[in-house]
């Protein structure tokens, strides 16, 4: 009688690679095991058994896409000048939504609710749990631009804040149509970026 086949690390992470491909491709709706199972010569069941179900292998996408994401920010920071970085940091999260924008949603919880790790799908809490640490480079420069007296003497959460909504409020936008139409999208988010920043930089007044 043959031995059942065990699975490793190496293909637990194909999974969740070719699973983060369907979505790529088709949105979460489109996963589906059988092709999965067929590709890595094993049964849905045997996907079962290493994910516990369809959309713990989703979760497991969502972590991994999580991972990625703040990757990206973190190798895109690299002059140690506050406003270069943060401008650097604009990017790299424009960049990554929009060459990956179903993963995008997945990790916001959009669409059809899914399960995640637990019982409960993405919600309320799992969502700010991702913007707390993708927010984390920011605040981090924002603090140093306070300190350095580039930025106005405020709560650092207010410009984080207002820098996290017009980065991703212009990217939720983007993700379906432009910005700015008849213009070069690049320049015009670059523009928008350098706004959003001279809005909070020292020389700039603020309304009493």
């Amino acid at each position: 009688m043959a031995r059942p086949r065990k699975f490793d690390e190496t293909t637990r992470q194909a999974l969740i690679t070719d699973a983060a491909e369907q979505i790529l491709t088709g949105g979460v709706e489109s996963v589906s095991l059988r092709p999965l199972a067929a590709k890595h010569g094993c049964s849905t069941t045997a996907i079962y058994t290493m994910f516990g179900s369809r959309d713990a292998l989703i979760a497991a996408v969502r972590d991994e896409a999580i991972v990625s994401y703040l990757r990206a920010q973190e190798i895109s920071m690299t002059t140690g000048e506050v406003l270069t970085d943060l401008r650097a940091l604009g990017r790299a999260s424009r960049r990554w939504v929009l060459a990956y924008p179903e993963l995008y949603r997945v990790i916001l919880g959009r669409g059809r609710p899914w399960q995640g790790t637990g019982t409960s799908p993405v919600g309320d809490t799992e969502r700010a749990e991702f913007a707390e640490a993708a927010m984390r480079p920011t605040y981090r420069l924002v603090r140093a631009g306070i300190e350095e007296g580039v930025f106005h003497d405020v709560p650092v959460a207010h410009i984080g804040a207002s820098l996290w909504a017009g980065v991703h409020g212009w990217i939720a936008i983007e993700m379906n149509l432009p910005v700015v139409p008849g213009v070069d999208s690049d320049a015009a988010y670059d523009r928008h970026l350098r706004a959003l920043l001279r809005a909070w930089c020292a020389h700039t007044p603020l309304d009493p």
